[in-house]
């Protein structure tokens, strides 16, 4: 072989050494970002992983106190339901209607005598009259009001004590002496003397003008007001 041809093999040997070299390099190259890019992947995956598991235990804790909540709701309804059945009995029961001849008033119920059939004139001791009126009072009392308070009013009307003045000293007397009367004759009736208030209120609170005969009448009357029940 001439000179100038191991020259040449020579060259040649040492281009494709270079070339392969070259190639080696652009590989490892390539190797390297593509180990990169996995390490990058499996790092992203980790913190997605953990988002993951921080969401689901938020949910958990969510739907737990979701379903206290419900839990909740429900008793709050069953308990308002319970509070409007409560409210309409009551108010049903508030709305029925006083007896025949009662009159509902504040607190309770009332009933109005006039004094002319309890008493004769300028008396204070009931007729028979009296004593049969009262006898169904007690028995509305004591069928429908057994536990309540019963006070007995007595008025007058406005005249001055003239042909009685001998038995009593004012109107503010015979009231008095009326209404004991009544509570005396309830009392025989069975309504318990605890339960019994006597007030004597005479010539006040008139349900009329006293000019004429008949308002005259109206004023004079014994209440009994039921209450309390």
């Amino acid at each position: 072989m001439t000179r100038l041809a191991v020259l040449w093999t020579i060259t040649g040997l040492l281009a494709c050494s270079l070339l392969t070299t070259g190639c080696c390099e652009n590989e490892k190259k390539q190797l390297a970002a593509l180990q990169q890019q996995y390490n990058d992947l499996q790092v992203t995956n980790q913190d997605l992983k953990k988002s993951l598991a921080q969401c689901q235990a938020r949910a958990t804790e969510l739907e737990t106190q979701l379903s206290g909540r419900d839990s909740q709701l429900t008793a709050l309804k069953a308990e308002l339901a319970d509070a409007k059945q409560k409210l309409t009995a009551k108010g049903s029961s508030g709305s029925k209607a006083p007896p025949p001849g009662w009159q509902k008033v504040a607190g309770g119920v009332k009933i109005t005598l006039s004094s002319d059939i309890l008493f004769a004139s300028g008396r204070a001791t009931l007729s028979s009259a009296g004593v049969a009126k009262l006898r169904k009072v007690a028995a509305t009392i004591r069928s429908k009001y057994p536990n309540a308070i019963v006070r007995v009013y007595g008025y007058t009307d406005a005249d001055p004590i003239v042909k009685s003045a001998r038995l009593w000293r004012d109107n503010l007397d015979l009231s008095a002496n009326r209404a004991m009367a009544v509570t005396r004759q309830l009392r025989k009736l069975h309504i318990p003397a605890e339960q019994i208030e006597t007030v004597a209120m005479g010539a006040t609170h008139f349900v009329a003008p006293n000019k004429t005969r008949a308002e005259k009448a109206k004023n004079r009357r014994v209440e009994i007001v039921v209450v309390g029940k």
